[in-house]
């Protein structure tokens, strides 16, 4: 196991699910994260020259933002892309552009989601199984499905039916809205460093897998019929968004609540090393393309809590080429 101190301890992990609210409100809506990403490492004011020559520039070409760049008359103020990124309540804030006002009424003509956030532990009692770094538990971060999806559920599906998509073992709720996928993030609030160990969704898997299934049992039935159209309607809704709203979701989180300032992220090979994950691998997409669209940059380093690493580990990793993706505040 990683040497050194071991910091995110159950305690830790109860004292931050202490002072959180049980539940946070989570408003997504499409390319919400490209606004957010943006305020977060702009100055108040600057041109969109200088910031089309940062590391995060390509996020003004996001839709998002197109609009604010081409009403800008070459500069962009940070508040109006703050409140982009919380068009929820930007009415309580002052001093907004004719651009920025109206690139958050853009907002409103999008779909939105009333995801719910709420928390959960994982690790330590089996930790060679639960796929964690060092020998820590995890803060665990659930995105609960919104407020209409239990309408939609009882459309296509019959009662008690939620069992199905949920993985026991895995973080799920026993009461209020399941989580469509949550995140397991491992802190060290004393450096100010965050891990973001792992972005996972079992229920939209388990709805395919449920399909396939019956398939194969059950070929005419009318529950086939019905499992094709909530898997259908599910896919639609949710599946080009949750990974993008759960990263989303984490940063804020980690950022605007906790205060951190350096997240990280597997690299899709050094992830499986580190995690012991000796079978095959989660979606590489989720630890490649995901952290690279929200301007994550690669990276040799390691979080402070990992500088000193076992010797199989130091064995099986890579000689050269990133270890981790970094973003830093």
């Amino acid at each position: 196991m990683p040497e050194g101190k071991v910091t995110m301890t159950p305690e830790e992990i109860t004292l931050i699910r202490q002072v959180m609210p049980e539940t946070l409100d989570f408003p997504y809506y499409p390319d919400r994260e490209s606004a957010w990403v943006l305020a977060q490492m702009m100055p108040e004011v600057a041109s969109v020259a200088r910031l089309r020559q940062m590391p995060f520039g390509k996020l003004l070409s996001r839709p998002a933002l197109r609009p604010l760049v081409a009403q800008g008359g070459g500069v962009l103020n940070r508040r109006d892309i703050l409140a982009v990124a919380h068009a929820h309540w930007a009415m309580h804030m002052e001093a907004l552009s004719a651009a920025g006002l109206d690139a958050v009424d853009a907002t409103f003509a999008l779909p939105w989601h009333d995801f719910e956030l709420s928390f959960d532990s994982w690790g330590l009692r089996r930790w060679y199984f639960d796929q964690t770094t060092r020998q820590a538990g995890n803060l665990v971060l659930q995105m609960g499905f919104p407020s209409d999806h239990a309408a939609i559920m009882g459309r296509y599906l019959t009662p008690g039916v939620r069992k199905t998509f949920e993985y026991p073992a895995h973080p799920i709720r026993i009461s209020g809205r399941p989580p469509l996928a949550w995140a397991r993030l491992d802190i060290d609030l004393s450096s100010g460093d965050a891990l973001i160990e792992e972005v996972q969704s079992d229920w939209l898997r388990f709805a395919s897998e449920e399909v396939d299934e019956l398939r194969e049992s059950a070929p005419r039935s009318r529950e086939l019929a019905s499992m094709e159209r909530y898997r259908a309607d599910l896919v639609a809704r949710y599946g080009k968004i949750w990974s993008r709203a759960m990263l989303l979701a984490a940063l804020l989180v980690l950022r605007d609540e906790l205060a951190l300032r350096r997240v990280w992220m597997h690299q899709p090979g050094p992830g499986t090393v580190f995690k012991r994950i000796d079978w095959s691998g989660p979606p590489r997409s989720l630890y490649s393309d995901l952290p690279k669209s929200f301007g994550f940059a690669p990276t040799r380093e390691r979080p402070g809590f990992l500088r000193r690493l076992p010797a199989r580990v130091r064995r099986k990793l890579p000689k050269e080429g990133p270890l981790f993706w970094l973003m830093t505040f």
